[in-house]
């Protein structure tokens, strides 16, 4: 009976999780017979072509061609709007072959960061200032956002900004940036330059560029759409954990405007290379890379924080004060002895003495142990409230 249970409690999460891939695909099938239709149209729309022309070139008379072109042209105007039908519904044909990916991808994802999950105490997604975060997996513990500085979700772009600089603007040029000539190495974490640590608080700021070529190494990459939003997708190798970068465009060089923002994106580091440069990633539909850029032009932000290293220092906190409070019973319990044997020795008035500076003793150890106490449970409760 038992078995049949979990047969039919196995068969049932299949059929939740299959649903709205099957629901995406009775539409994919609708899309795609709908497309059949409008080729159907345009097939028979060719046929009336073939048909005009040749009616065209056998009149006799001007008038007679005339009115045989202005029903040609009515044919033209027919045929554009299928066309337009065609275009228009690739696309929607797309876009749901990538929805129906999405949905099979995030469930595998979600199987294995599961997996990995049971096994490891430490949660592998959390929300640092109100802003989440994940795991990657990476050697130095680094924790990506989810989304970008100044973005509501994942596929917003969020605030475009120079190197150095916190707030966007209408134009990114030379004349307009505020750091020319400021010999600045790195900003991460300094809240006069890093747009991320002014936002989002001193736990979070711009990553380096030894964090993006981490970032590079240690994860898998895919350009994918991401509800309708073109980007480049993380994939960790160890967690499964994901980041999506959206696109976000650039700044021209040359002309200042803002261009590619469809299939392209630009992300700063908190790198600098010189008083006109700084590292940035770029990617496109075929690769992702480190570069350089001038410092005046528009990029965005992915912020990171370091919670990995935050934890070991509560941790720290609580092993010191939970080693205290041992001590601290120790150091009691040979007063307590002292205390109960001073009860069956009553005459010796030196003896009671010495029992009474015990029984001090033995109260103000009783104190520091609560004060430790609640010392430790502030302690696990600035942990709780690292991993929410």
């Amino acid at each position: 009976m038992k078995n049949i249970y979990f047969y039919f409690l196995s068969v049932s999460m299949l059929l939740i999780v299959a649903m709205p891939s099957m629901a995406q695909s009775a539409r994919l099938d609708s899309l795609q017979r709908l497309k059949e239709d409008v080729q159907l149209q345009g097939e028979r729309l060719q046929l009336q072509y073939d048909s005009i022309y040749r009616i065209i070139a056998q009149c006799k008379t001007d008038d007679e061609r005339l009115v045989h072109i202005a029903v040609k042209e009515k044919l033209d105007k027919k045929s554009n709007r299928i066309t337009q039908q065609n275009l228009k519904l690739e696309d929607e044909i797309n876009v749901e072959i990538y929805r129906i990916e999405q949905e099979k991808r995030d469930a595998d994802l979600a199987q294995k960061q599961a997996a990995v999950q049971a096994v490891t105490p430490i949660p592998l997604k959390g929300e640092t200032n109100s802003h989440q975060w994940v795991d990657l997996g990476l050697p130095s513990g680094t924790k990506w956002a989810t989304c970008n500085v100044g973005a509501k979700d994942i596929h917003g772009v969020g605030t475009r900004i120079a190197w150095g600089e916190t707030a966007t603007k209408k134009l990114f040029s030379p004349d307009t940036y505020t750091q020319n000539n400021v010999e600045i190495a790195s900003y991460a974490g300094n809240p006069i330059y890093d747009l991320a640590t002014a936002k989002w608080g001193e736990q979070w700021y711009t990553p380096t560029l030894q964090q993006w070529e981490e970032l590079l190494k240690y994860c898998v990459w895919d350009y994918v759409m991401v509800n309708g939003v073109y980007g480049v997708l993380f994939t960790s190798r160890k967690t499964y954990n994901t980041i999506f970068l959206p696109s976000t465009g650039f700044t021209d060089d040359c002309t200042y405007k803002l261009k590619y923002t469809t299939y392209n994106l630009a992300y700063w580091t908190s790198t600098g290379i010189s008083t006109n440069g700084a590292h940035s990633y770029i990617a496109n539909y075929e690769q992702g890379y480190m570069s350089t850029a001038n410092r005046y032009v528009a990029h965005c932000v992915r912020a990171v924080c370091d919670t990995l290293s935050e934890l070991s220092k509560t941790v720290q906190e609580i092993s010191t004060v939970v080693q205290d409070a041992s001590t601290t019973v120790q150091e009691s319990s040979p007063a307590i002895q002292d205390t109960s044997s001073s009860s069956a020795i009553q005459h010796n008035t030196k003896t009671n003495k010495k029992s009474a500076k015990n029984a001090e003793k033995t109260a103000k150890n009783i104190k520091k142990t609560a004060n430790a106490v609640k010392k430790t449970a502030q302690a696990v409760k600035i942990l709780k409230n690292i991993f929410n």
